[in-house]
């Protein structure tokens, strides 16, 4: 394993692993992955360190049902056909939205301080589709970067990282990081159009319970 791998690895390996239950690649989790590689040093904006977001159990169980369109199929039935249990699926998607809520401020706070974290890293999205990462954090001497592929604007800026040892230390990013950013804000949206949709059906099977019990 050679020193990029080696400084991806002591990067990304956090967490626990997801299961059938918990989905551990929620909105938070993929937040705070990538709160993590601003964190570095090389990356800050002028020294600016961001917060992490609370994690949430429930957050991500719900998230393990809402990810693709199986979990929420599995998920809308569940709470059309098993009353009892959607109750206690009901409970985990408002706690889930309240989470999700109270780190949206978190969010705001960060943003509100660094507008564009991104702003001492590089975008790369072939280079990391080569190496099937979202990030990589390079650590190397400044002649081997020059046969990578960036704008001359780029390269002065990577050589200007320099820490005088002919060694420079910068990461390179896709879309995909970018969206774990910016993107948080839509799982709030979701989880909410959710908590409507569940509402209203609880509150259609209540309504036939006791229609149902009132005529026996």
């Amino acid at each position: 394993m050679d020193k990029t791998e080696q400084q991806y690895s002591q990067l990304t390996e956090q967490g626990e692993e997801s299961n059938i239950l918990i989905c551990t690649q929620d909105p938070i989790t993929l937040y705070n992955k990538f709160i993590k590689v601003y964190n570095l040093d090389d990356n800050k904006v002028n020294g600016i360190t961001l917060q992490y977001m609370k994690q949430s159990k429930a957050v991500q169980f719900i998230h393990n049902y809402l990810r693709n369109n199986l979990g929420r199929l599995v998920f809308f039935l569940i709470l059309i056909l098993l009353p009892f249990i959607n109750l206690l699926f009901y409970l985990f998607l408002l706690v889930a939205w309240l989470k999700l809520n109270q780190n949206h401020q978190i969010f705001k706070s960060n943003l509100s301080q660094v507008l564009d974290p991104f702003e001492n890293m590089v975008e790369n999205s072939e280079l990391c589709e080569m190496m099937k990462k979202n990030y990589v954090v390079f650590d190397m001497e400044i002649k081997e970067n020059e046969g990578l592929h960036f704008s001359k604007k780029v390269k002065e800026m990577i050589k200007n990282r320099s820490n005088g040892n002919n060694k420079i230390k910068y990461t390179i990013y896709n879309q995909i990081l970018k969206e774990q950013f910016y993107g948080f804000p839509n799982s709030r949206i979701t989880c909410l159009k959710w908590i409507i949709v569940s509402t209203l059906l609880i509150a259609v099977q209540l309504t036939l319970i006791i229609i149902f019990s009132s005529k026996i």
